[in-house]
């Protein structure tokens, strides 16, 4: 990646992503800003637009969690989960460029019907699952219920400033300090923002514990967005 490309994506991780610490290797490493510079480096290497970048890194995060949901080998350590997001990012983008030739012969703009059709397998030994390769299209449907619930007066209280927190890539500690409240006052907050958008959404993508709420509220300009509804 030449410095006049890297620098935005490169301000954007140091600005979104930090070490979280604890022993947990899911939490711990998947949102190490070491392993979002390598998924980043990985996506544009291979074709895709710098204005995408930070989407794409988005989707490979869920990309990775829905896998280890569905039984992937969790990687011990930050070398191995870098290895695993890598592969990830690289057929990520194989199917994106797919998806868009696809497009461009059917003359579609956009995202479309056909699109549903496209699927990848996941990695590191997990069975071979339909994984829609627009994830970005389901996390905004979940935002804007996100956004539904803020205007009817039903997020839990500080439930914004909590999705701010996750959004920040701060622990369940941290966020409960910031706020003076307990941490299950945290989780119990969470669950109910959870519950209230799978109560919308008829189902929510698999991802484990506050990982779904964080992948929606990490997108550019999601948490403004809430704000505005408020």
């Amino acid at each position: 990646m030449s410095p006049a490309n890297k620098k935005p994506a490169w301000d954007y991780i140091a600005r979104s992503y930090r070490d979280p610490g604890g022993t947990d290797p899911v939490k711990r490493w998947l949102p190490h800003p070491d392993n979002a510079r390598v998924i980043c480096a990985v996506l544009f290497v291979n074709g895709l637009p710098e204005q995408e970048l930070q989407d794409g890194m988005q989707d490979v995060f869920v990309r990775a969690l829905t896998a280890f949901k569905n039984g992937a080998r969790v990687p011990a350590d930050l070398r191995e989960m870098k290895a695993f997001c890598a592969a990830i990012a690289k057929r990520y983008v194989m199917a994106t460029r797919r998806v868009n030739a696809r497009r461009e012969q059917l003359g579609h703009a956009g995202i479309c019907e056909a699109d549903a059709d496209e699927y990848t397998p996941l990695e590191y030994g997990a069975p071979e699952q339909h994984d829609p390769v627009d994830t970005a299209r389901h996390l905004d449907r979940q935002l804007g219920v996100l956004a539904g619930l803020c205007r009817e007066g039903r997020m839990p209280e500080h439930g914004l400033a909590i999705l701010a927190g996750l959004a920040s890539n701060r622990s369940r500690r941290e966020i409960a300090s910031e706020l003076g409240i307990t941490e299950r006052a945290v989780d119990g907050r969470t669950k109910t923002m959870l519950d209230n958008l799978r109560k919308r959404m008829g189902r929510l993508d698999p991802l484990p514990g506050m990982e779904s709420l964080r992948a929606v509220v990490s997108r550019p300009g999601a948490i403004e967005t809430l704000r505005r509804a408020v």
